[in-house]
Parts: structure tokens; C-alpha cells; sequence
């Protein structure tokens, strides 16, 4: 039963190639990082597609390779354009099926969160400078921000849980030291009180 599954998605995968539009997608790849068509990333990158491609097709040795394709695009900075490349060759495979849909978001989640980042470092450092307790609090957020952004990143990953939770509490951590600035030092300290707030635990679940 296993062998006749492999070779039906082997023959749908053949059936529906497109030599042309792959060599493209390499090539899209090799530019986006920045090395040749033979570099080892690249090849990676490449396998990653093929082996979606087949996870797409039905072949039950590929469980979860869009989301490995997915994770490799966000973490190397593989463009929006190629990423939209990928999509379309992949449509190929399994027109509506919505685990492209999921590839899609997943990579581009990854990417435009990581390229948020530097961004978010130079305003906190910026925020840290200010003499006042709005500055402290700010920086404070900010920070809390980035702890956030970092475990998103890993969310989408399908990374670590315990590395997650790590960075969820650093996140709180800094809320937290933010609402204390905010109480101690604001004329309306109730505006920052947020004792009501729940946070789930094992009995919701």
C-alpha cells in the first residue's frame, strides 16, 4: 500500500513539474542569498521545495515539509518575490490546497518580523536614553516588545516550547517593570493598574 502511495505521488509530481519554473525559483534563491546556484544554502533551499512539493502530492514520507520550507525562507531572508514564486510552483501540485496558504504566511511572518527587528533595537536603545520615567517606561515596553517578537518568531517556527515560555516571561518581566514606573510615577498611578488581569493556566485547558 505504502509503495503504491510513493509511486502515485511520484507520478502526479512528474505529471505536473515544470522544469523552467524551478530552475527560476534556484535562481531567485542563489540571488536572494547572495551566493551561486551550487552553494550548499541553495541547495538546501531547492530540496525543501521539491520535498513540499511532494508532501503536496501525497507522498506520506514528506509530512510537514511546507512548514520546513516555510521556516527556511523566513530565516534566510528569502524575498516576498520568491517566496510568491514558490507559492505559484507549488499550486502546481495541489491547486487549493491550504497548506500553501499556511507556507505563505508562515515564511512571510518570519521575514517581515525579523526585518522589524533592528529596527526595534535602535528604539530601545533610543528610549533608554530618555531622563524621565515616560523614557524608562517606554524602554521598558520596547524591550518587553522584542521578547514578544522574538517568541512569535519561534511560535511560527514550531520551536522549543520551553525556549518560548523563556522568552514570554522576560516579555512579562518588562511589562510588569513598565506598569511599576507607570504607578510610581504617574499624577493617574490607577491608569497603570492592571491587578484584574488573568493569565491561563492548566485549568482552562
Amino acid at each position: 500500500m505504502t509503495q503504491d502511495l510513493n509511486a502515485t505521488a511520484m507520478q502526479r509530481y512528474h505529471d505536473h513539474f515544470d522544469n523552467d519554473q524551478y530552475n527560476a525559483i534556484g535562481e531567485f534563491v542563489a540571488s536572494n542569498l547572495h551566493t551561486d546556484r551550487g552553494d550548499e544554502r541553495v541547495i538546501d533551499g531547492m530540496i525543501a521545495v521539491q520535498n513540499a512539493a511532494f508532501e503536496l502530492c501525497g507522498h506520506p514520507d514528506f509530512d510537514g515539509a511546507w512548514h520546513k520550507l516555510a521556516v527556511f525562507c523566513g530565516q534566510n531572508s528569502i524575498s516576498f518575490h520568491t517566496v510568491d514564486a514558490i507559492r505559484y510552483f507549488l499550486r502546481r501540485f495541489s491547486p487549493d490546497d491550504a497548506r500553501i496558504d499556511d507556507f505563505d504566511a508562515t515564511a512571510k511572518g518570519i521575514l517581515r518580523t525579523y526585518s522589524g527587528l533592528d529596527d526595534l533595537k535602535t528604539a530601545t536603545a533610543h528610549a533608554n536614553g530618555v531622563h524621565s520615567w515616560q523614557g524608562r517606561m517606554a524602554y521598558e515596553l520596547l524591550a518587553a516588545v522584542e521578547y514578544l517578537t522574538h517568541a512569535a518568531i519561534l511560535l511560527l517556527a514550531h520551536d522549543d516550547e520551553p525556549y518560548i515560555r523563556e522568552k514570554l516571561k522576560n516579555g512579562l518581566h518588562r511589562i510588569t517593570g513598565a506598569l511599576y514606573e507607570g504607578v510610581r510615577h504617574s499624577e493617574q498611578p490607577s491608569l497603570y493598574n492592571f491587578r484584574s488581569t488573568y493569565f491561563p493556566d492548566e485549568g482552562d485547558a
